[in-house]
Protein backbone atom coordinates (compact mmCIF):
# COMPACT_ATOMS: atom_id res chain seq x y z
CA UNK A 1 0.00 0.00 0.00
CA UNK A 2 1.26 3.43 -0.93
CA UNK A 3 1.71 6.07 1.78
CA UNK A 4 -0.75 8.93 1.34
CA UNK A 5 0.81 12.28 0.36
CA UNK A 6 1.51 14.74 3.21
CA UNK A 7 -0.65 17.76 3.59
CA UNK A 8 0.70 21.29 3.35
CA UNK A 9 0.54 21.64 7.11
CA UNK A 10 2.59 18.55 7.83
CA UNK A 11 5.05 19.49 5.08
CA UNK A 12 5.54 22.90 6.65
CA UNK A 13 6.07 21.24 10.01
CA UNK A 14 8.56 18.88 8.50
CA UNK A 15 10.49 21.71 6.89
CA UNK A 16 10.53 23.65 10.11
CA UNK A 17 12.36 20.97 12.00
CA UNK A 18 11.33 17.40 11.16
CA UNK A 19 10.43 16.47 14.73
CA UNK A 20 8.56 19.67 15.36
CA UNK A 21 11.00 20.91 18.01
CA UNK A 22 11.76 24.13 16.18
CA UNK A 23 8.11 24.90 15.64
CA UNK A 24 7.31 24.18 19.27
CA UNK A 25 10.19 26.30 20.34
CA UNK A 26 8.97 29.18 18.20
CA UNK A 27 5.42 28.87 19.63
CA UNK A 28 6.70 28.86 23.19
CA UNK A 29 8.74 31.98 22.53
CA UNK A 30 5.86 33.80 20.84
CA UNK A 31 3.43 32.92 23.66
CA UNK A 32 5.79 34.22 26.30
CA UNK A 33 6.80 30.72 27.43
CA UNK A 34 10.32 29.85 28.47
CA UNK A 35 12.64 28.75 25.75
CA UNK A 36 16.08 27.21 25.98
CA UNK A 37 17.26 29.09 22.88
CA UNK A 38 18.70 32.57 22.84
CA UNK A 39 16.53 35.37 21.50
CA UNK A 40 18.10 38.43 19.96
CA UNK A 41 17.32 41.85 21.39
CA UNK A 42 15.49 44.04 18.89
CA UNK A 43 15.67 47.84 18.84
CA UNK A 44 12.68 50.09 18.33
CA UNK A 45 13.16 50.12 14.56
CA UNK A 46 13.01 46.34 14.37
CA UNK A 47 16.74 45.92 13.77
CA UNK A 48 18.22 43.14 15.93
CA UNK A 49 21.20 44.02 18.06
CA UNK A 50 24.26 42.26 16.61
CA UNK A 51 25.73 39.43 18.70
CA UNK A 52 28.82 37.32 18.48
CA UNK A 53 29.01 33.51 18.41
CA UNK A 54 28.59 33.30 22.18
CA UNK A 55 25.37 35.33 22.07
CA UNK A 56 26.94 38.43 23.61
CA UNK A 57 26.73 41.96 22.28
CA UNK A 58 30.17 42.67 20.73
CA UNK A 59 32.50 45.02 22.56
CA UNK A 60 33.07 48.58 21.41
CA UNK A 61 36.37 49.57 19.85
CA UNK A 62 38.79 49.45 22.78
CA UNK A 63 41.62 51.62 21.32
CA UNK A 64 39.11 54.40 20.63
CA UNK A 65 37.55 54.13 24.09
CA UNK A 66 40.87 53.93 25.97
CA UNK A 67 42.30 56.94 24.10
CA UNK A 68 39.16 58.93 24.84
CA UNK A 69 39.30 58.12 28.56
CA UNK A 70 43.00 59.01 28.72
CA UNK A 71 42.24 62.44 27.22
CA UNK A 72 39.38 62.97 29.69
CA UNK A 73 41.49 61.93 32.68
CA UNK A 74 44.31 64.19 31.56
CA UNK A 75 41.82 67.03 31.13
CA UNK A 76 40.56 66.65 34.70
CA UNK A 77 44.12 66.90 36.02
CA UNK A 78 44.80 70.04 33.97
CA UNK A 79 41.48 71.65 34.99
CA UNK A 80 42.42 71.09 38.63
CA UNK A 81 45.88 72.57 38.07
CA UNK A 82 44.59 75.58 36.13
CA UNK A 83 41.59 76.45 38.31
CA UNK A 84 42.85 75.81 41.84
CA UNK A 85 44.18 79.33 42.49
CA UNK A 86 41.23 81.01 40.73
CA UNK A 87 38.74 79.03 42.84
CA UNK A 88 40.50 79.94 46.09
CA UNK A 89 40.69 83.58 45.05
CA UNK A 90 36.93 83.66 44.41
CA UNK A 91 36.22 82.30 47.90
CA UNK A 92 35.53 78.69 46.96
CA UNK A 93 37.46 75.54 47.70
CA UNK A 94 40.49 74.85 45.52
CA UNK A 95 38.82 71.61 44.47
CA UNK A 96 35.46 73.13 43.49
CA UNK A 97 36.07 73.40 39.73
CA UNK A 98 37.74 69.99 39.70
CA UNK A 99 34.83 68.30 41.49
CA UNK A 100 32.31 70.04 39.24
CA UNK A 101 34.14 69.00 36.07
CA UNK A 102 34.56 65.45 37.39
CA UNK A 103 30.82 65.24 38.05
CA UNK A 104 30.01 66.36 34.50
CA UNK A 105 32.61 63.95 33.09
CA UNK A 106 31.04 61.07 35.03
CA UNK A 107 27.59 62.11 33.82
CA UNK A 108 28.90 62.28 30.25
CA UNK A 109 30.39 58.78 30.49
CA UNK A 110 27.04 57.44 31.72
CA UNK A 111 25.26 59.18 28.83
CA UNK A 112 27.77 57.76 26.34
CA UNK A 113 27.39 54.24 27.76
CA UNK A 114 23.59 54.47 27.64
CA UNK A 115 23.53 55.70 24.04
CA UNK A 116 26.11 53.09 23.01
CA UNK A 117 23.60 50.37 24.00
CA UNK A 118 21.04 51.76 21.54
CA UNK A 119 21.23 50.67 17.93
CA UNK A 120 22.49 53.76 16.08
CA UNK A 121 20.01 53.12 13.25
CA UNK A 122 17.26 54.39 15.55
CA UNK A 123 18.57 57.91 14.90
CA UNK A 124 18.32 57.42 11.14
CA UNK A 125 14.82 58.88 11.16
CA UNK A 126 14.40 62.11 9.21
CA UNK A 127 11.08 63.03 10.83
CA UNK A 128 12.56 62.57 14.29
CA UNK A 129 15.62 64.64 13.44
CA UNK A 130 13.50 67.36 11.82
CA UNK A 131 11.53 67.66 15.07
CA UNK A 132 14.79 67.83 17.01
CA UNK A 133 15.99 70.66 14.75
CA UNK A 134 12.82 72.65 15.45
CA UNK A 135 13.32 72.12 19.20
CA UNK A 136 16.94 73.28 19.04
CA UNK A 137 15.96 76.34 16.98
CA UNK A 138 13.35 77.19 19.61
CA UNK A 139 15.91 76.88 22.43
CA UNK A 140 18.37 79.09 20.55
CA UNK A 141 15.62 81.68 20.09
CA UNK A 142 14.78 81.56 23.82
CA UNK A 143 18.40 82.32 24.65
CA UNK A 144 18.10 85.70 22.91
CA UNK A 145 15.09 86.81 24.99
CA UNK A 146 16.09 89.08 27.91
CA UNK A 147 15.05 87.59 31.23
CA UNK A 148 15.16 84.03 29.87
CA UNK A 149 18.63 83.74 28.38
CA UNK A 150 21.45 84.08 30.91
CA UNK A 151 23.96 86.80 30.03
CA UNK A 152 27.62 86.40 30.99
CA UNK A 153 30.45 88.66 29.74
CA UNK A 154 28.14 90.49 27.29
CA UNK A 155 27.10 87.18 25.69
CA UNK A 156 23.69 85.58 26.09
CA UNK A 157 24.38 81.88 25.49
CA UNK A 158 22.89 79.93 28.40
CA UNK A 159 19.53 78.68 29.61
CA UNK A 160 18.82 77.38 33.07
CA UNK A 161 18.15 78.34 36.64
CA UNK A 162 20.72 79.17 39.29
CA UNK A 163 23.86 77.08 38.98
CA UNK A 164 22.21 74.60 36.58
CA UNK A 165 22.78 75.98 33.08
CA UNK A 166 23.40 74.61 29.61
CA UNK A 167 24.22 75.94 26.15
CA UNK A 168 21.73 75.07 23.39
CA UNK A 169 24.46 75.79 20.83
CA UNK A 170 26.33 72.69 22.02
CA UNK A 171 23.22 70.59 21.50
CA UNK A 172 22.84 72.08 18.01
CA UNK A 173 26.15 70.50 16.94
CA UNK A 174 25.02 66.90 17.34
CA UNK A 175 21.43 67.52 16.18
CA UNK A 176 22.61 69.35 13.03
CA UNK A 177 24.90 66.47 12.04
CA UNK A 178 22.24 63.83 12.70
CA UNK A 179 19.64 65.83 10.78
CA UNK A 180 21.66 66.05 7.58
CA UNK A 181 23.02 62.50 7.91
CA UNK A 182 19.47 61.12 8.15
CA UNK A 183 18.39 63.27 5.20
CA UNK A 184 21.28 62.06 3.03
CA UNK A 185 20.70 58.43 4.03
CA UNK A 186 16.90 58.26 3.71
CA UNK A 187 16.10 60.89 1.08
CA UNK A 188 19.23 61.39 -1.07
CA UNK A 189 17.13 62.77 -3.95
CA UNK A 190 16.69 65.99 -1.95
CA UNK A 191 20.41 66.69 -2.39
CA UNK A 192 20.20 66.80 -6.19
CA UNK A 193 18.34 70.06 -6.91
CA UNK A 194 18.50 73.63 -5.66
CA UNK A 195 14.88 73.81 -4.50
CA UNK A 196 15.14 70.91 -2.03
CA UNK A 197 18.66 71.89 -0.99
CA UNK A 198 17.54 75.38 -0.02
CA UNK A 199 14.43 74.14 1.78
CA UNK A 200 15.85 71.12 3.62
CA UNK A 201 19.57 71.94 3.96
CA UNK A 202 20.64 75.56 3.62
CA UNK A 203 17.64 77.20 5.29
CA UNK A 204 17.84 75.08 8.49
CA UNK A 205 21.61 75.55 8.53
CA UNK A 206 21.27 79.32 8.17
CA UNK A 207 18.65 79.50 10.95
CA UNK A 208 20.70 77.47 13.44
CA UNK A 209 24.01 79.18 12.67
CA UNK A 210 22.41 82.63 12.48
CA UNK A 211 20.71 82.34 15.89
CA UNK A 212 23.97 81.12 17.41
CA UNK A 213 25.93 84.02 15.88
CA UNK A 214 23.44 86.50 17.39
CA UNK A 215 24.24 85.38 20.96
CA UNK A 216 26.99 86.37 19.94
CA UNK A 217 29.06 83.20 19.48
CA UNK A 218 30.66 83.15 16.07
CA UNK A 219 32.95 80.27 17.02
CA UNK A 220 30.01 78.02 17.96
CA UNK A 221 28.17 79.02 14.77
CA UNK A 222 31.25 78.11 12.74
CA UNK A 223 31.53 74.75 14.54
CA UNK A 224 27.88 73.94 13.78
CA UNK A 225 28.39 74.95 10.16
CA UNK A 226 31.58 72.87 9.80
CA UNK A 227 29.87 69.79 11.23
CA UNK A 228 26.91 70.10 8.87
CA UNK A 229 29.10 70.90 5.86
CA UNK A 230 31.16 67.79 6.63
CA UNK A 231 28.01 65.69 6.22
CA UNK A 232 27.45 67.19 2.79
CA UNK A 233 31.09 66.68 1.85
CA UNK A 234 31.23 63.02 2.88
CA UNK A 235 27.75 62.57 1.39
CA UNK A 236 29.29 63.40 -2.01
CA UNK A 237 27.25 66.53 -2.65
CA UNK A 238 28.02 67.81 -6.14
CA UNK A 239 30.58 70.59 -6.45
CA UNK A 240 28.11 72.86 -8.24
CA UNK A 241 26.10 72.90 -5.01
CA UNK A 242 28.76 72.81 -2.30
CA UNK A 243 31.17 75.42 -3.69
CA UNK A 244 28.63 78.30 -3.71
CA UNK A 245 27.56 77.35 -0.18
CA UNK A 246 31.14 77.42 1.12
CA UNK A 247 31.62 80.80 -0.57
CA UNK A 248 28.43 82.18 0.96
CA UNK A 249 29.41 80.91 4.42
CA UNK A 250 32.88 82.47 4.14
CA UNK A 251 31.34 85.77 3.01
CA UNK A 252 28.94 85.69 5.97
CA UNK A 253 31.78 85.12 8.47
CA UNK A 254 33.82 87.93 6.88
CA UNK A 255 30.84 90.30 7.07
CA UNK A 256 30.30 89.52 10.77
CA UNK A 257 33.97 90.18 11.50
CA UNK A 258 34.21 93.41 9.49
CA UNK A 259 31.01 94.88 10.93
CA UNK A 260 31.95 94.20 14.54
CA UNK A 261 34.53 96.44 16.22
CA UNK A 262 35.57 93.98 18.92
CA UNK A 263 36.00 91.17 16.39
CA UNK A 264 38.19 93.45 14.27
CA UNK A 265 40.25 94.24 17.38
CA UNK A 266 40.84 90.54 17.93
CA UNK A 267 41.90 90.10 14.31
CA UNK A 268 44.31 93.03 14.53
CA UNK A 269 45.65 91.71 17.84
CA UNK A 270 46.57 88.44 16.13
CA UNK A 271 48.44 90.47 13.50
CA UNK A 272 50.20 92.47 16.28
CA UNK A 273 48.58 95.67 15.03
CA UNK A 274 46.50 96.40 18.09
CA UNK A 275 47.16 97.19 21.73
CA UNK A 276 44.32 94.88 22.80
CA UNK A 277 46.48 91.75 22.83
CA UNK A 278 47.09 91.17 26.55
CA UNK A 279 45.58 87.67 26.53
CA UNK A 280 47.62 86.58 23.52
CA UNK A 281 50.85 87.95 25.01
CA UNK A 282 50.29 86.11 28.28
CA UNK A 283 49.54 82.91 26.39
CA UNK A 284 52.80 83.19 24.45
CA UNK A 285 54.66 83.93 27.70
CA UNK A 286 53.26 80.66 29.07
CA UNK A 287 54.59 78.66 26.12
CA UNK A 288 57.95 80.41 26.32
CA UNK A 289 58.26 79.72 30.05
CA UNK A 290 57.48 76.05 29.58
CA UNK A 291 60.26 75.36 27.12
CA UNK A 292 60.86 71.73 26.21
CA UNK A 293 59.75 69.90 29.37
CA UNK A 294 57.77 72.56 31.25
CA UNK A 295 58.08 73.99 34.74
CA UNK A 296 56.29 71.04 36.30
CA UNK A 297 52.67 70.09 36.90
CA UNK A 298 51.05 72.67 39.18
CA UNK A 299 54.01 75.08 39.05
CA UNK A 300 52.70 77.38 36.31
CA UNK A 301 52.56 81.12 36.94
CA UNK A 302 50.09 82.32 34.31
CA UNK A 303 47.17 80.72 36.16
CA UNK A 304 47.83 83.14 39.06
CA UNK A 305 45.32 85.58 37.49
CA UNK A 306 47.75 86.63 34.73
CA UNK A 307 46.07 84.69 31.90
CA UNK A 308 42.25 85.03 31.73
CA UNK A 309 40.16 81.90 31.00
CA UNK A 310 43.16 79.68 31.65
CA UNK A 311 40.98 76.67 32.53
CA UNK A 312 38.71 77.11 29.49
CA UNK A 313 39.74 78.63 26.18
CA UNK A 314 43.47 78.91 27.04
CA UNK A 315 44.02 75.65 28.88
CA UNK A 316 46.45 74.55 26.15
CA UNK A 317 48.72 77.45 27.18
CA UNK A 318 48.71 76.08 30.73
CA UNK A 319 49.66 72.66 29.34
CA UNK A 320 52.51 74.24 27.41
CA UNK A 321 53.80 76.09 30.49
CA UNK A 322 53.63 73.17 32.93
CA UNK A 323 54.44 70.22 30.63
CA UNK A 324 56.37 71.98 27.88
CA UNK A 325 56.61 71.11 24.21
CA UNK A 326 56.73 67.40 25.02
CA UNK A 327 53.40 67.56 26.84
CA UNK A 328 51.80 69.54 24.00
CA UNK A 329 52.98 66.99 21.43
CA UNK A 330 51.64 64.12 23.53
CA UNK A 331 48.21 65.81 23.69
CA UNK A 332 48.27 66.37 19.93
CA UNK A 333 49.25 62.72 19.43
CA UNK A 334 46.30 61.54 21.51
CA UNK A 335 43.89 63.70 19.52
CA UNK A 336 45.34 62.57 16.19
CA UNK A 337 45.03 58.90 17.14
CA UNK A 338 41.46 59.37 18.41
CA UNK A 339 40.40 61.09 15.19
CA UNK A 340 42.27 58.53 13.06
CA UNK A 341 40.54 55.69 14.88
CA UNK A 342 37.18 57.41 14.47
CA UNK A 343 37.70 57.68 10.72
CA UNK A 344 38.57 53.97 10.59
CA UNK A 345 35.26 53.20 12.31
CA UNK A 346 33.44 55.49 9.88
CA UNK A 347 34.90 54.01 6.70
CA UNK A 348 34.41 50.46 7.97
CA UNK A 349 30.67 51.14 8.41
CA UNK A 350 28.59 50.06 5.42
CA UNK A 351 25.52 51.95 6.60
CA UNK A 352 25.40 55.40 5.03
CA UNK A 353 23.99 57.17 8.08
CA UNK A 354 26.58 55.66 10.40
CA UNK A 355 29.42 56.50 8.02
CA UNK A 356 28.32 60.12 7.52
CA UNK A 357 27.66 60.70 11.22
CA UNK A 358 30.97 59.29 12.45
CA UNK A 359 33.12 60.99 9.82
CA UNK A 360 31.40 64.35 10.40
CA UNK A 361 31.77 64.17 14.19
CA UNK A 362 35.47 63.39 13.82
CA UNK A 363 35.84 66.33 11.44
CA UNK A 364 34.11 68.63 13.92
CA UNK A 365 36.34 67.35 16.73
CA UNK A 366 39.46 68.02 14.65
CA UNK A 367 38.19 71.52 13.78
CA UNK A 368 37.67 72.40 17.44
CA UNK A 369 41.14 71.15 18.38
CA UNK A 370 42.69 73.09 15.48
CA UNK A 371 40.94 76.36 16.37
CA UNK A 372 41.63 76.16 20.11
CA UNK A 373 45.34 75.44 19.66
CA UNK A 374 45.58 77.99 16.85
CA UNK A 375 44.21 80.69 19.14
CA UNK A 376 46.57 79.74 21.98
CA UNK A 377 49.68 80.04 19.77
CA UNK A 378 48.42 83.25 18.05
CA UNK A 379 47.85 81.60 14.69
CA UNK A 380 44.12 82.48 14.76
CA UNK A 381 42.09 85.34 16.28
CA UNK A 382 40.80 84.84 19.82
CA UNK A 383 37.51 82.91 19.93
CA UNK A 384 35.57 81.07 22.58
CA UNK A 385 36.31 77.58 21.24
CA UNK A 386 36.98 75.04 24.00
CA UNK A 387 39.54 72.23 23.76
CA UNK A 388 37.37 69.07 23.48
CA UNK A 389 37.30 66.83 26.58
CA UNK A 390 39.96 68.95 28.32
CA UNK A 391 38.63 72.50 28.80
CA UNK A 392 36.33 73.13 31.76
CA UNK A 393 32.65 73.21 30.78
CA UNK A 394 29.72 71.05 31.81
CA UNK A 395 27.48 71.23 28.74
CA UNK A 396 30.40 70.85 26.37
CA UNK A 397 31.80 67.63 27.84
CA UNK A 398 28.36 66.00 28.29
CA UNK A 399 27.38 66.74 24.67
CA UNK A 400 30.77 65.54 23.43
CA UNK A 401 30.29 62.24 25.25
CA UNK A 402 26.77 62.02 23.81
CA UNK A 403 28.31 62.43 20.34
CA UNK A 404 30.61 59.50 21.05
CA UNK A 405 27.71 57.22 22.05
CA UNK A 406 26.47 56.35 18.53
CA UNK A 407 30.09 55.96 17.37
CA UNK A 408 30.67 53.41 20.13
CA UNK A 409 27.58 51.52 19.01
CA UNK A 410 28.76 51.62 15.40
CA UNK A 411 32.14 50.22 16.46
CA UNK A 412 30.31 47.21 17.93
CA UNK A 413 28.80 46.39 14.54
CA UNK A 414 31.71 46.86 12.14
CA UNK A 415 34.89 44.95 11.47
CA UNK A 416 37.80 47.37 11.68
CA UNK A 417 40.93 46.23 9.83
CA UNK A 418 43.72 45.42 12.25
CA UNK A 419 41.49 45.19 15.34
CA UNK A 420 42.33 42.29 17.60
CA UNK A 421 39.40 40.00 18.34
CA UNK A 422 40.89 38.87 21.63
CA UNK A 423 39.00 40.02 24.66
CA UNK A 424 40.98 41.73 27.41
CA UNK A 425 40.25 39.95 30.69
CA UNK A 426 41.35 41.07 34.15
CA UNK A 427 42.03 37.99 36.32
CA UNK A 428 43.05 37.66 39.93
CA UNK A 429 46.20 35.78 40.98
CA UNK A 430 44.10 32.78 42.02
CA UNK A 431 42.33 32.65 38.65
CA UNK A 432 45.68 32.77 36.83
CA UNK A 433 47.02 29.84 38.90
CA UNK A 434 43.87 27.83 38.26
CA UNK A 435 44.09 28.49 34.54
CA UNK A 436 47.78 27.47 34.56
CA UNK A 437 46.94 24.14 36.27
CA UNK A 438 44.31 23.35 33.64
CA UNK A 439 46.83 23.90 30.87
CA UNK A 440 49.44 21.57 32.49
CA UNK A 441 49.01 17.90 31.40
CA UNK A 442 48.45 15.24 34.03
CA UNK A 443 51.43 13.09 35.12
CA UNK A 444 49.98 9.95 33.59
CA UNK A 445 49.60 11.67 30.20
CA UNK A 446 53.22 12.81 30.06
Amino acid sequence: MKRPPQTGRSSAAGKSGGTGKSAGKGRNTANGGKSTGRTREVSSDGTPQPRNKKGRIPEMDQPFLITLLIIVGFGLVMVFSASMYTSVNSGDSGYSSFFKQSLFALLGICVMWFISRINYKVFNDFKLMKTAMWIVAGLLALVLIPGIGIKVNDARRWLGYGSLTFQPSELAKIVGIMYLASLAATQPEKLENWKDLILYVFLPMAVICGLTALEPSLSAAMAIGVGMMAVLWFGMLKNKFIVPVIGAAAAGVAALVLTSSWRMERLLAMLSKSNVNYQIRQSLVAFGSGGLFGVGLGNGKQKLLFLPEVSNDFIFANIGEELGLVGCLLVLGLYCYLIYRGYKIAFACKNKFGRLYTASVMTLLGFQVFVNIGVAINALPVTGMALPFISAGGTSIVVLFAMMGPIMNISRQVRIPGRSRKRIRLMTVGQKKQRRRKRQPARGEQ
